[in-house]
């Protein structure tokens, strides 16, 4: 456990990001001074570190110790209560001290938060060139050259793709099936399993189409541009059920501006050549089959009920019924893995020529198996993760893949990042919409989140959230909430 003692718990969501990227699924207490001085020698002994930030309004002293041995001072210079200028200094001073300490450097440095595209982003909008975008990360971060790089690849790519749509007449729409046949030990997602929710199915499919006819309204005069039905595991569906949600989605919205269609058939277990027909009857135009790794014994230990043959039966099936816009998912840094099975899954994978690839760095997520095991594990996660991530980008771009979306999540070891690759032309418009918030998604059934946006000058200024209840028999009796929420937040955001 480390212990992170601070006299202003202003920037203790930066201080504790930082230490997390270095010290991976480590314990981290905040304490103010005054607490610190009760402590005894056995309560000291708790702690493997100690980091301090003591502010004020011209210095702050950050300062590291080990077993009572200072070892790291830093000074940061300026007014900490002014957040705007001082925060990514402050953050830089960590990095650093903490970096001396451990000896190692972070690919993206002293950046943190989920979208790091956003400073490319924001630069390239007020006229700046790709020189001095990386010129930035590297002053401001610490960044490596090759992470700005991407961060402005994708930022470029990002901004064609929302400069064709409209955020006034345009929207997206997501559809969540939250149902799995395994729970995987790194997943976080309110996901149930459907031998035990069999019986709810149903039901739950009739409430969602309800949600889905009432969105349809809401959105009577707009474009519906994207869909994209997530989970879960949407294809844990019977053939009937799906094509039941696939019917109602044809006949309650008007489909003729759609430019995208995905549906996530993640599981290959889960795919059955009927299934596959159903979503190409109703004119899904994208599919994503995720088997993660192509090696067995990690499969077993992540929870995912199938094989490696299973994936390659299921990219076949999809070939033979029409499916030319296949995305595959992989985590780099699983149980276990190293940089070399990390080539095997690529090997592996090049040879099904999917269009599209999404590559994960594993993230320890708070409500996941893989966090309550995680000493069982810890031994076993690679610290080289990073060198997956570049063998992996080396090979989507040897298959005439680009980065066109990039995010990040919490607690991703080595601070590291999500990438989507696709060959030109085949980019999922719904992720970097989104991601990069460009465009109201009205959002369906359990758990899922509405995004709606308030634009002035063409610029959002502010993102509203709607939720609906995670549990999925709640959903189901209290839909006509779920429906008030959506409405509330409509006329709310239409009064600004």
């Amino acid at each position: 456990m480390i212990l992170l003692v601070q006299n202003d718990a202003e920037y203790e969501v930066d201080l504790r990001a930082m230490i997390a990227a270095f010290f991976l699924g480590e314990k981290i207490k905040a304490v103010k001074p005054e607490e610190v001085a009760t402590y005894t020698r056995e309560m000291f002994s708790e702690f493997s570190l100690m980091i301090t930030a003591l502010y004020d309004e011209k210095t702050t002293s950050l300062r590291l110790e080990e077993k009572g041995r200072v070892l790291y001072t830093a000074y940061v210079y300026g007014d900490y209560t002014n957040r705007t200028r001082y925060r990514n200094k402050l953050k830089l001073a960590i990095y650093r001290l903490l970096s001396n300490y451990t000896g190692r450097t972070l690919p993206w440095g002293s950046l943190t938060g989920m979208r790091p595209t956003k400073i490319a982003t924001s630069a390239l909008n007020k006229g700046k060139i790709k020189e001095e975008v990386l010129e930035y990360y590297n002053y401001t971060y610490d960044t490596s050259k090759e992470k700005a790089e991407l961060a402005t690849e994708v930022a470029i790519k990002e901004k064609s793709v929302m400069e064709t749509v409209d955020p006034k007449k345009d929207y997206c729409l997501y559809i969540g099936i939250p149902f799995c046949p395994t729970r995987c030990l790194y997943c976080s997602f309110a996901a149930y399993p459907i031998n035990e929710y069999h019986a709810k199915v149903d039901e739950y499919v009739e409430t969602l189409k309800q949600e889905l006819q009432y969105i349809s309204f809401l959105n009577r005069n707009r474009n519906l541009v994207a869909i994209y039905i997530g989970g879960g595991t949407p294809t844990s569906l019977s053939d009937k059920q799906l094509e039941n949600l696939l019917s109602c989605i044809k006949d309650t919205f008007d489909l003729s501006a759609l430019r995208e269609y995905t549906i996530e058939a993640g599981r290959p277990d889960s795919i059955r050549r009927e299934k596959l027909e159903v979503m190409k009857k109703f004119g899904c135009s994208r599919i994503s089959i995720n088997p993660q790794t192509m090696n067995a014994e990690t499969l077993r230990v992540i929870g995912r009920a199938h094989t490696p043959a299973d994936i390659k039966m299921a990219v076949r099936e999809a070939r033979k019924v029409g499916f030319h816009n296949i995305n595959m998912d992989i985590i780099a840094g699983l149980p276990g893995e190293t940089k070399r099975d990390m080539e095997y899954t690529l090997d592996d994978i090049a040879k099904m020529e999917p269009e599209s690839l999404t590559v994960h760095s594993l993230a320890i997520k708070r409500s996941a198996k893989l966090n309550e095991r995680f000493g069982e594990f810890k031994g076993e996660i690679n610290k080289d993760m990073d060198a997956m991530l570049s063998l992996a980008a080396e090979r989507a771009r040897e298959a005439g893949m680009e980065p066109y979306y990039l995010y990040r999540q919490k607690n991703i070891a080595g601070n590291l990042e999500n990438v989507g690759y696709a060959k030109k032309g085949l980019e999922c418009i719904y992720n970097i919409l989104i991601m990069e918030e460009r465009l109201d998604t009205f959002a369906a059934g359990a758990g899922a989140i509405t995004r709606l946006l308030t634009t002035e000058n063409g610029q959002v200024t502010r993102v509203d959230r709607v939720e609906n209840v995670k549990n999925v028999e709640e959903y189901i009796s209290r839909i006509d909430e779920m429906l008030e929420r959506k409405s509330a937040g409509v006329d709310s955001r239409t009064l600004l």
